[in-house]
């Protein structure tokens, strides 16, 4: 007679013969197992009929299931602890996070699943909150690759601009040693017809009474009686000419524009490679930008060598000749050692919010002596991949000078011949040059140059991606600063890398004044006065100078603005002891009493390192103050 179970999984009813009774079924419908019971009265199958059957132990009187006394008070006494993990899911046993089979480490806490503690390179990620140091050397050389094979055509617009750069730079050096060199011998052809001499620096000329001369095409007579002209030497007027002044400055902005790519690309890749990105986004070459990342590019080493750099003009002074070698070898020195040993340092500071430290010694030999083993490695690899091959050229250059500007001059001379011959000549004046000198020079450069920097700009951006990495995995040894305190007032370092900032504008507002000091004395030399216009000229200059910087300072630091450009630069403003800002009056108040304490010989400045309040002569003058800009006041 078949016997009827039901299945527990799937709640099938199934009809098995009365011979699998005892046995273990598989269920039809879900393939569970299905034990089949023993009907009573009946043996089970495999028994002898003749054996007596076993008496079966009595079954355990059944209690309530939600009573907890029915295990001893235990409510879990039923469970099997053994039997109680999930055996199909893994989990961290620090937190309980669910992790692959495959996993050794927590992909949530970092520690080691087998053991539940962090491995001792977690440890050390934890505790300096960034990757372990001895994993740079090995690092640089796979991500640096990688990210250069990314990112090839910053490669080619690097090598592009710094060919550029360089080729305009060469080219305008070419036009101001042009005008130097025709302009002095034109002055010295002048100089013998109106019979001057020359002294010193100045170029004297006797005029008899009745008399007149004329030098440079202008004409000076001698009417009542006789007048001693006194003019700038024919060897120094030339530099004092717009002409020069503008080839000059040209030369300058396309040089800063060659090291302002350079460095604005380097922090910018530092920065994106501190952050943990690996890709470039949304990054265009800005002029203006660049020539102000120029500035710092050749200034910060002047700025942070600036303790030192009084030994350069002592020793070119006092040493003679072999004196003034010294000091050009020493110059060169104290240049280029910041852009060996700090540089690295120098541009993770300037992608922090604020990076002055970047141009004070003392904080950039802190950093170097903390990390002065990837520093040098730094180093080496710079002087290998980057600065080997010009630092070849420049000396093959050097020993083959005069060969090769020969060389080049008569390719030069055979070309211009040639274009004379067969295009129109020009002559030997200002159109030749402008039109044909110009442009040969041009091209010539831009062809070794462009040679040049595709052997230097692949490697470069391999660099800054590697200074990217320093500052990743050595950011806990280096003194950056990202926040200060509201109100915090300013110190002594960065307030005079601030007014370092302001003396360069001021230097450039001296142009506008000897404009003015040049048109009141004009008038008094146009009627032959030349002594008493060049006292005005002074007169007028200092004038305008002094008000032109007081303008400057008092207008920047009154009002919203509440900094001028050399402190804004750097993250500083100037407020009332109130915390109020200036008024224009009291902003030029505050100008006389720098004024009054520069009198001091820069002690009152130098007060502002000892005083708990950071506060300089000038500050208690003003009842003023100098602190950090926050980001509220921003």
């Amino acid at each position: 007679m078949p016997i009827k179970v039901r299945c527990r999984a799937c709640e099938a009813v199934l009809n098995v013969p009365e011979k699998a009774a005892g046995r273990v079924v598989l269920c039809k419908s879900c393939g569970g197992k299905v034990k089949v019971p023993v009907p009573a009265g009946s043996a089970p199958t495999g028994g002898n009929a003749g054996e007596p059957r076993r008496r079966r132990r009595p079954p355990a009187e059944e209690t309530d299931s939600g009573d907890a006394n029915s295990f001893g008070g235990d409510l879990f006494g039923g469970i099997d602890l053994n039997r109680a993990e999930d055996s199909r899911r893994k989990v961290c046993p620090a937190c309980a996070s669910p992790v692959h089979i495959n996993d050794v480490e927590c992909p949530k806490c970092k520690v080691t699943i087998a053991t539940g503690v962090l491995s001792e390179r977690q440890r050390l990620i934890k505790e300096r909150k960034g990757p372990p140091p001895a994993e740079f050397y090995s690092k640089i050389w796979s991500d640096g690759g990688k990210f250069l094979k990314k990112h090839m055509n910053y490669a080619v617009l690097t090598a592009v601009i710094w060919s550029i750069t360089l080729s305009m730079a060469g080219t305008c050096s070419y036009a101001y040693n042009w005008y130097i060199k025709g302009r002095t011998a034109e002055l010295l052809e002048s100089m013998k017809e109106a019979n001057g001499v020359i002294e010193g620096d100045t170029l004297v000329i006797n005029i008899e009474k009745g008399g007149n001369t004329t030098y440079d095409g202008k004409r000076y007579t001698a009417k009542s009686e006789a007048q001693t002209i006194r003019l700038p030497s024919p060897y120094l007027q030339p530099f004092r000419d717009p002409p020069a002044i503008f080839w000059l400055g040209m030369t300058i902005v396309f040089q800063l524009g060659f090291g302002g790519w350079g460095w604005i690309l380097a922090v910018k890749i530092a920065q994106l490679t501190m952050e943990g990105q690996k890709k470039i986004k949304r990054f265009q070459f800005d002029f203006f930008a660049t020539l102000t990342m120029g500035f710092r590019f050749y200034f910060w080493p002047v700025v942070l060598m600036a303790p030192l750099i009084w030994i350069i003009p002592l020793l070119a002074v006092t040493g003679g000749r072999n004196g003034q070698i010294g000091a050009g070898i020493l110059a060169s020195v104290l240049f280029l050692l910041p852009m060996l040993l700090f540089l690295p340092a120098a541009v993770v500071h300037t992608t922090q919010k604020y990076g002055y430290r970047a141009w004070l010694i003392n904080w950039m030999a802190r950093d170097f002596g903390k990390t002065i083993a990837p520093s040098l490695y730094i180093a080496g690899l710079n002087i290998v991949l980057v600065l080997l091959v010009p630092i070849i050229l420049a000396g093959v250059g050097i020993a083959l000078q005069a060969r090769l500007l020969a060389t080049a001059l008569n390719a030069q001379s055979e070309v211009l011949g040639w274009l004379a011959s067969n295009l129109v000549d020009m002559g030997d004046g200002s159109m030749r040059f402008l039109f044909y000198e110009l442009p040969l020079t041009f091209g010539a450069l831009f062809i070794i140059y462009a040679l040049l920097c595709s052997l230097v700009s692949f490697p470069a951006v391999f660099m800054m991606r590697v200074i990217g990495l320093y500052g990743l995995y050595f950011k806990p040894d280096l003194s950056l600063v990202n926040e200060f305190p509201d109100n915090t007032p300013v110190g002594f370092g960065p307030r005079f890398l601030a007014f370092l900032v302001d003396y360069i504008i001021m230097i450039v507002l001296l142009i506008p004044a000897s404009v003015l000091g040049y048109l009141g004395a004009l008038m008094f030399v146009y009627y032959g006065y030349p002594e008493l216009g060049q006292k005005l000229n002074n007169v007028v200059y200092a004038i305008s100078a002094l008000a032109l910087w007081g303008i400057y300072f008092a207008k920047g630091e009154s009002g919203a603005a509440r900094a001028t450009l050399g402190k804004w630069s750097l993250g500083l403003i100037v407020l009332r002891d109130d915390g109020k800002p200036l008024t224009p009056k009291q902003a030029f108040g505050r100008v006389a009493s720098a004024f009054v304490t520069s009198i001091t010989f820069y002690i009152g400045f130098i007060m502002c390192a000892f005083r708990s309040d950071r506060k300089a002569m000038h500050d208690l003058m003003s009842k003023s103050k100098v602190i950090w800009r926050s980001d509220e006041t921003e």
